[in-house]
């Protein structure tokens, strides 16, 4: 068992239902339920109209989430925020079945801190190097709601405002939440070197995105201020640095050539070759062999 899964004070499948007062459903930030589940594989969970927030913790496993349309992978260290009246679903993998924790919440002010949030951050996710600090909350969560002092409606209200602040804090700063999330410069590193080992494979923007739980808008303004160019810039050099490679010191057919560097088209191989090193691949060969 990991680190971060021995932290909660609960057993797996452990679900506990609160019922929030008037008082704290007018001014306060509420409880709905609180849990922890091991998913078998290929388990989905599909819900929608539901008047309640969703704060979803990815503690082990793989998987994916719909919501609005969007399909977004699930990977340890993930952390979702969905509001559930516009309903989403939720699929464990085969091979990885999820271990997930979650909040159902709400507060008057909830859907404009949700809007803000997406605003800012362009997705549902976000990806923390170090779940401590939220599993702490989570914790802390479970055991009032568990013991029920007085005013543990309010304690509880502390804990989860905490919780959405520091959702809300990662969506507007890159140096993250108390050093507890990934900077964005971190991400542009892993995205770099996620292309220089996956460069002969299909790559888009999309499914880069969803690989590093991070919106596109983000990932490509962040990536383009880091390195200086485009993702796809950078995909594209690349790759015409690895063909430059095999023209001169293997003889592979230039066909050949272009599909190890992840590119089908041969026409379009040439003409980005051209666009390049102002020559085809074959005049390429044939300077650098004399």
């Amino acid at each position: 068992m990991s680190k971060i899964t021995e932290q909660l004070t609960f057993q797996n499948g452990r679900r506990i239902l609160a019922t929030p007062s008037q008082l704290a459903r007018n001014s306060l930030f509420y409880l709905q339920e609180i849990g922890m589940q091991s998913c078998e594989p290929g388990f989905v969970s599909s819900r929608d109209n539901l008047d309640s927030f969703l704060i979803m913790l990815v503690m082990s496993g793989d998987g994916t989430v719909i919501y609005n349309g969007s399909t977004y992978n699930l990977k340890p260290g993930c952390i979702a925020w969905i509001d559930c009246m516009n309903g989403y679903s939720y699929k464990s993998s085969s091979d990885r079945p999820l271990l997930i924790a979650w909040i159902h919440c709400g507060c008057v002010t909830m859907r404009n801190l949700f809007s803000f949030f997406l605003q800012k951050q362009d997705s549902i996710l976000i990806h923390v190097k170090e779940m401590k600090p939220f599993i702490d909350l989570f914790c802390d969560i479970e055991n009032i709601i568990s013991e029920k002092k007085a005013n543990y409606e309010y304690h509880i209200s502390l804990k989860l405002h905490t919780f959405v602040n520091m959702m809300t804090t990662f969506s507007q700063e890159t140096d993250g939440v108390s050093n507890a999330v990934s900077t964005i410069a971190e991400k542009g590193a892993l995205i770099k070197e996620y292309i220089e080992q996956h460069f002969s494979e299909k790559i888009t923007l999309d499914a880069l995105s969803a690989e590093f739980c991070v919106s596109k808008y983000y990932m490509l303004r962040s990536f383009r201020n880091q390195y200086g160019m485009t993702i796809i810039q950078y995909l594209s050099a690349y790759r015409i640095q690895y063909a430059k490679k095999l023209l001169r010191f293997s003889n592979m057919q230039i066909d050949a050539i272009c599909k190890a560097c992840g590119i089908e088209d041969v026409s379009y191989f040439n003409r980005l070759f051209r666009s390049y090193e102002g020559m085809t691949a074959g005049q390429f060969r044939k300077k650098w062999r004399k």
